[in-house]
C-alpha cells in the first residue's frame, strides 16, 4: 500500500557479475516466502547480503533512491519456502564470507547499514552460490533486474490514485515548489530508472509537471 511521501521513504509500511547465468526473466505466480538478497553498489565489488519477504519494500527502506544507490541490474534474488529455510541460508553464506566482511560504506544511509551484512570481493562467491541453489531447486533471479522491473508494475496501478490524494489539496503546478515534491519524485523517478515508463499512468493534470520535472533533471546530468 502506498504511504505518503513525506515520510522520506514513499512507499510501503514497512543507497542514501561477470560469472552470472543471463537466462530469461520467468514471471512467478506467487512470490516466494522469502528470498535472499545480494545488494552490490554500483561500479564496486561490494554487496549487502540479507533476507526479506519483501525485496522492494526491503531496499525502500534503506534509502529513498535506493535504484541510485544500489546496483539493481546486476543483483541477485533466490526464492526460499520459508523464512526460516532462508534465514539458514543467510547464516551460512555470512559464516562462509567472514574474511570478505566489509564496513558499510559511507555513501549509504545508515539505515542501511549492518555490520555483518557487507562484503568485498565476493560477489563471484556469490553467484556461485546462488546458481548452486538454483541447481537444488530454487528459484534465482541472476542478475535480477527484470524481477524489479516485474514488481515495479505490480504496483504502478496504484500510482494514479497516490498522486491524485496530494492533487485534492495542491494544485500540480504548485506541487514542486512544496515540501512533498522530494518525496514524490523520489519515488516515481524508480519506474525511468529501471527502463520502465511511468508517465501514462499518472493524472492527465500531473503528466506535463513530472515531464518538465525529468527534462530538467536530464538536462542537469
Amino acid at each position: 500500500m502506498l504511504r505518503s511521501a513525506g515520510d522520506g521513504l514513499g512507499l510501503r509500511n514497512a543507497c542514501d557479475g561477470a560469472r552470472a547465468t543471463w537466462l530469461p526473466f520467468e514471471a512467478p505466480t506467487a512470490m516466494p516466502a522469502c528470498y535472499l538478497y545480494i545488494l552490490p553498489l554500483p561500479n564496486e565489488d561490494l554487496a549487502k547480503v540479507g533476507i526479506s519477504v519483501d525485496p522492494l519494500a526491503r531496499v525502500r527502506a534503506f534509502a529513498p533512491r535506493y535504484y541510485e544507490c544500489f546496483d539493481l541490474e546486476h543483483s541477485g534474488l533466490v526464492g526460499y519456502d520459508s523464512v526460516a529455510e532462508a534465514r539458514r541460508r543467510e547464516t551460512a553464506l555470512h559464516r562462509r564470507l567472514r574474511a570478505w566482511n566489509a564496513t558499510a560504506p559511507l555513501t549509504v544511509p545508515l539505515r542501511a547499514g549492518g555490520h555483518t551484512e557487507w562484503f568485498r570481493g565476493a560477489l563471484a562467491i556469490l553467484h556461485d552460490e546462488a546458481e548452486a541453489d538454483r541447481a537444488a531447486g530454487h528459484l534465482v533471479h541472476l542478475p535480477a533486474g527484470d524481477w524489479w522491473r516485474h514488481r515495479l508494475r505490480q504496483e504502478q496501478a496504484q500510482l494514479y490514485e497516490w498522486i491524485e490524494q496530494y492533487l485534492h489539496d495542491v494544485p500540480a503546478q504548485e506541487l514542486p515548489g512544496t515540501a512533498l515534491w522530494q518525496g514524490i519524485v523520489d519515488v516515481l523517478d524508480a519506474w525511468p530508472a529501471m527502463g520502465l515508463g511511468v508517465d501514462e499512468v499518472l493524472p492527465d493534470a500531473f503528466q506535463g509537471v513530472y515531464r518538465a520535472y525529468r527534462r530538467a533533471w536530464s538536462a542537469v546530468l
